[in-house]
């Protein structure tokens, strides 16, 4: 029987640079800087809700995020190569300026998984995304500003979760955005994601594999990457 290990996902490799290659974690750089890895958790996920439990999930992303200080910008499910997958991307403040973004597919089994993560980084000039979305959003009246100085329609939870602060989901992270902003790290951590999950090919071994069952975990799993 086919062992099962970080080796049983392929994708398309082009334009990357193989950094870490091994049974558990393989790792790829890109020419901007930007990486790409494959991790195999040999264990049941610690996901807290089914993957039919989309709510759920966004709520259990949503708050591990804001615990480490990150931002949620996307949670959603699908399948790729006919494989239950959750996608989620996050993004993070980096030192002295600007945010880098995670971009992941998750893709939990009953008895293992597997986390497929994009990480980039904004560098140079920062901010230059946000600038120009909100000069447009205020002068066609999307986002006002208070008395007191609020920018009001600017930000928000993207799946409309009342009451939440921190480092919140805002105009300039809707992926309508990408097009004009190709290089932007976040238009990049996105389209690296999209392409493998395009063209993500599965070892039959894993595709046949007990699917994902909620546990009660309470662990994260995602951050065991």
């Amino acid at each position: 029987m086919m062992l099962i290990s970080a080796e049983s996902l392929r994708f398309d490799l082009r334009g990357l640079r193989m950094t870490n290659t091994g049974s558990a974690l393989r790792e790829w750089t890109s020419a901007a800087g930007d990486t790409l890895g494959v991790q195999f958790v040999d264990g049941p996920p610690d996901l807290t809700a089914d993957l039919s439990d989309l709510p759920g999930l966004r709520r259990f992303y949503r708050e591990r995020a804001a615990a480490d200080g990150y931002g949620l910008i996307e949670c959603d499910t699908l399948r790729v190569a006919g494989c239950a997958a959750v996608r989620v991307v996050l993004k993070l403040p980096q030192q002295p300026s600007g945010l880098s973004y995670l971009a992941s597919l998750v893709l939990p089994f009953r008895d293992f998984g597997f986390l497929v993560r994009v990480h980039c980084v904004e560098r140079g000039t920062t901010g230059m995304r946000e600038a120009l979305v909100l000069d447009h959003a205020m002068a066609s009246g999307q986002v006002t500003q208070s008395e007191h100085g609020d920018l009001l329609g600017w930000a928000r939870d993207p799946y409309g979760d009342t009451g939440r602060s921190g480092l919140l989901w805002n105009l300039s992270d809707a992926r309508a955005h990408d097009a004009r902003f190709p290089d932007h790290a976040l238009s990049r951590a996105r389209s690296l994601l999209d392409r493998v999950a395009a063209t993500l090919r599965i070892d039959d071994n894993v595709r046949a594999a007990p699917a994902f069952v909620h546990r009660g975990g309470k662990r994260p799993w995602w951050r065991r990457w």
